[in-house]
């Protein structure tokens, strides 16, 4: 695994299908499969990205988790500054953040590290560095660590059911575009990783080798899970657009494996993980179109399974109240670090073979 992360030619391709260079979505394939004109898919495909309702195709980097097995939730206490903006949404370990009223704390962030020390090292860096006034001006942060090692759920494309489930609700308009079934049944195809091509022509010329030493390293690249196949996902990840992102704690007290069933299963649950915080069992992140089916929800599960759930905590985050945060940020910064790295490691070679003769 360490081979494959540091080898440079694996980098340069991994900064390239993780940004979306050389992915495309396959148009000819879609008509096909949809049994439509071509120009009748291009065209509802170029809607779906001019009216920001899907990103176009990437690679995920899964192994941002590895990398940074630490996940942090915060809530913060920080001034409304141009600064502190700045900082939020170009830091490399804010993977996103919103502004939220919450007691004494406006702020609402998830972080991930590589270790507690070194989110205690961060932390103590950004103010020392000025990115953040001293601590003795602001309420201290309330912070809660959680592992990316305990996925219980990970299935952002789950989501997509959400968008024809509640289409009396929205009327089929998201973003301020009106989608019709063909729309939504591009979308359901697109986030789940169909009508998607990688164009190795174009990587193989930009790199200037062979098509099929292309295909190999994205094989192996996919075998190994540093990627996963290629995707299109909601702008937000989270949730799609307008769409109410409600992270909670929940505890599960008893019946566990029946419980988290129904939850794999459920569409408002894209991802899930195991907690230890308090008397917490999981944590979810969950998404529905309006408050009040989220709190339907919740009663349903507690009719469901009686005396099963516990305690519950709910964070409501809207749309409106996230920084802009670029999705692929955090996993862009890790690739070229290592690049940078292996750059740094061949100039120092290079210096001491000259020292030598």
């Amino acid at each position: 695994m360490d081979d494959l992360l540091n080898d440079e030619l694996n980098l340069k391709l991994l900064d390239d299908i993780c940004s979306g260079q050389g992915v495309e979505v396959n148009v000819s394939e879609l008509s096909r499969s949809l049994k439509k004109h071509r120009n009748t898919i291009k065209d509802r495909v170029d809607k779906l990205f001019e009216y920001e309702i899907i990103n176009k195709p990437i690679y995920p980097f899964f192994w941002l988790y590895s990398e940074y097995p630490l996940m942090v939730i915060v809530r913060a206490d920080f001034p409304r500054d141009p600064q502190t903006n700045s900082f939020i949404e170009n830091d490399p370990h804010i993977f996103a953040a919103f502004f939220k009223k919450d007691e004494e704390y406006n702020t609402f962030i998830l972080e991930y590290h590589k270790n507690i020390a070194a989110h205690q090292k961060w932390r103590d860096s950004i103010v020392r560095e000025g990115k953040l006034p001293p601590r003795e001006t602001r309420y201290p942060a309330d912070v809660m660590y959680f592992t990316n090692k305990n996925f219980i759920k990970y299935n952002p494309a789950h989501m997509v059911r959400l968008i024809e489930q509640d289409k009396d609700d929205h009327h089929g308009i998201i973003n301020g575009h009106k989608l019709d079934e063909l729309s939504i049944q591009i979308i359901n195809k697109l986030v789940n990783g169909e009508g998607l091509h990688t164009n190795e022509h174009f990587l193989a010329e930009r790199h200037g080798i062979h098509r099929k030493t292309i295909e190999r390293r994205i094989e192996k690249l996919l075998e190994e899970k540093i990627v996963l196949p290629p995707t299109c996902r909601f702008p937000r990840f989270l949730v799609p657009p307008d769409y109410t992102l409600i992270v909670t704690l929940v505890e599960i007290k008893k019946n566990s494996e029946k419980v988290l069933k129904a939850w794999q299963a459920d569409p408002h649950i894209p991802i899930m993980i195991s907690a230890s915080t308090g008397r917490y069992t999981q944590l979810l992140f969950c998404s529905f179109y309006r408050i009040r089916d989220h709190l339907a929800w919740e009663e349903h599960y507690d009719q469901r399974f009686p005396g099963c759930i516990g305690a519950i905590k709910n964070k409501y985050l809207s749309p409106s109240m996230m920084f802009s945060i670029a999705q692929q940020r955090v996993s862009l910064d890790i690739i070229r670090r290592k690049l940078e790295q292996i750059k740094g490691r061949e100039l120092v070679k290079m210096m001491s073979e000259k020292e030598e003769k």
